[in-house]
């Protein structure tokens, strides 16, 4: 224990000093309060935070839990592996939940990076070639904001890659299905259940559930069902299922990458909503396994071979950075003037948008977004710590819409993970939330034609692209029109897809998507040789020239 406050002393001493280097640590946080059923003191694989130079980092990027012990076991254990495997990289941490990293540095004197900072760090350490490894299940919310933060750096390497998420392929599933049965087999028996707990999502990425679902009813086991605490399937679906099945036992176990609060209390707590309690009140025998998939060997390892996937990618590929260039977001300088209806996505079903009107005006936007009852009387946009620290005189107070609550709001852009608190009416209490607002569902009509500047390197030099080229945006992307300075191109490629010339005289022209502020690698085919000849070449969009 003494080692431990000991490490933690010495980890924050080394941010001290960072922040008279010049490194910014975040300020951002929420008031969210956390259980008390934590373990005193840091754990020692908190000291794997690395602070000093390298040439070669792996980032591995987790969502945090200030549950001291799974930290160690599931985090820890993740990165403890990628150490061991990759010993020519230095390891560095991020955590994504600034409320985790608010907690743990009141709490326990131990402040972890944002990513952020992480990145600032790195840049500042002059490092040269950089791995990022997420640790999230899926590609949701959480990942985008990852990918949202990490794109203004995507230039600042020699080389910059980044990791898959856990499940990000067929063989994904089925390994980690293996590893699921592996895991729980001891607890396999006539009459038992096996259930694991996700978090659930109201992003699209939530259908992972449904398929790991399929994968393992594809394994033949039909005894293994997955529910989540916000989602399509939750603790009412589980036991109507349940019901159906000759079950008297039921063993809970967490389909998430660490064992924290949702594990310990949603799952395994002793309140009459817990999924423990509703089931022993239904009359089943409850066995509860505290124990995160991040501490599992099968999972550790398919982590690492994410990270050698990466590390055997090309650099800088648009099919890995695409998501970032999405996560950016449309500005109001891109939509015309107008009042639209719009879809918002939200992290939770407690805050859950059910009507939205987007207005647009002179490079602004705002909402009047109405939630689906009157659990919350304020809403703010940014996180509870930020409203708190603004004394609530800039959070939107609802106003009734029917017999729900309405709240006109700030909307900074598009098709990008927003931070959004809500108030609870009956708690007084800040809960932090991430929403998205959906450019997909306002009219293809309401986008303005935009240019934007573009540089290009590469071929013999002879041939040009004009500047600036026109932009829209369509289906959520970025679509550039590029006209060469030649009549003789006849397609390009892009991420590997081909794209024909829209036109049939003069210069030719190709409509193609693009990723902004960073360098895209293309391939243009010229007939204007003796034979079709591909060349290769760079292009870049600067989106400070949008106009």
């Amino acid at each position: 224990m003494k080692q431990n406050r000991i490490v933690s002393l010495v980890l924050a001493a080394a941010l001290l000093l960072s922040l008279f280097a010049g490194w910014a640590v975040g300020e951002e946080g929420s008031s969210e309060g956390f259980p008390d059923g934590y373990e005193e003191g840091t754990s020692d694989a908190d000291s794997i935070v690395n602070t000093t130079a390298a040439e070669k980092v792996i980032l591995v990027v987790s969502f945090g839990t200030s549950f001291n012990q799974s930290r160690s076991l599931t985090i820890g254990g993740i990165e403890a592996a990628i150490k061991e495997a990759y010993p020519d990289y230095q390891i560095r941490r991020a955590f994504t939940s600034q409320i985790i990293m608010d907690k743990l540095a009141a709490r326990d004197n131990l402040r972890i990076d944002n990513v952020t900072d992480a990145m600032n760090r790195m840049a500042l350490d002059k490092v040269k070639e950089v791995i990022i490894q997420p640790t999230t299940v899926m590609n949701g919310f959480e990942y985008e904001k990852m990918m949202g933060m990490l794109m203004p750096f995507a230039d600042k390497f020699d080389s910059f890659k980044i990791g898959k998420w856990l499940l990000a392929d067929n063989a994904d599933y089925d390994a980690v299905a293996e590893t699921m049965i592996q895991h729980t087999a001891r607890y396999r028996a006539d009459g038992t259940a096996i259930v694991y707990m996700g978090h659930g999502t109201e992003h699209e990425a939530n259908d992972t559930y449904a398929k790991m679902q399929d994968t393992l009813i594809g394994k033949g086991c039909g005894d293994y069902l997955i529910g989540t605490v916000e989602g399509e399937v939750e603790i009412e679906d589980l036991q109507e299922t349940l019901k159906e099945m000759d079950v008297k036992k039921v063993v809970l176990v967490p389909l998430m990458i660490v064992a924290g609060d949702h594990a310990n209390n949603d799952m395994a707590g002793d309140e009459e909503d817990a999924w423990k309690a509703i089931l022993e009140e239904d009359g089943y025998e409850v066995e509860t396994v505290i124990e995160g998939l991040g501490q599992l060997e099968g999972i550790q390892e398919l982590f690492v071979r994410h990270v050698q996937d990466a590390i055997d990618s090309e650099e800088r590929s648009t099919s890995s950075t695409a998501p970032a260039a999405r996560a950016a977001g449309v500005t109001a300088n891109r939509i015309k003037n107008g009042t639209y209806p719009i879809e918002v996505d939200s992290d939770s079903s407690m805050f859950r948008i059910v009507d939205c009107q987007l207005t647009v005006e002179d490079n602004g936007m705002w909402a009047v977004m109405t939630l689906s009852g009157q659990g919350f009387s304020m809403v703010y946009m940014g996180t509870g710590e930020q409203a708190l620290g603004e004394d609530e005189s800039s959070a939107s107070i609802f106003f009734d819409n029917g017999e729900r609550h309405a709240f006109t709001v700030p909307v900074e852009a598009l098709d990008r993970g927003l931070d959004c608190a809500g108030k609870s009416a009956r708690k007084e209490q800040w809960y932090d939330h991430m929403v998205v607002f959906k450019s997909a569902s306002i009219p293809a009509d309401a986008f303005a034609p935009c240019q934007i500047d573009v540089s290009m390197a590469g071929g013999s030099g002879k041939a040009s692209v004009h500047s600036p080229a026109a932009l829209i945006y369509k289906g959520g992307a970025d679509i550039a029109e590029i006209v060469w300075s030649s009549p003789h191109y006849a397609y390009m490629l892009v991420d590997g897809e081909e794209y024909l010339p829209v036109n049939a005289e003069g210069a030719s022209a190709f409509e193609i998507p693009i990723t902004l502020d960073m360098d895209m690698n293309i391939i243009a085919c010229t007939t204007a040789m003796s034979a079709p000849k591909e060349i290769a070449y760079t292009l870049r969009f600067d989106s400070a020239s949008i106009q």
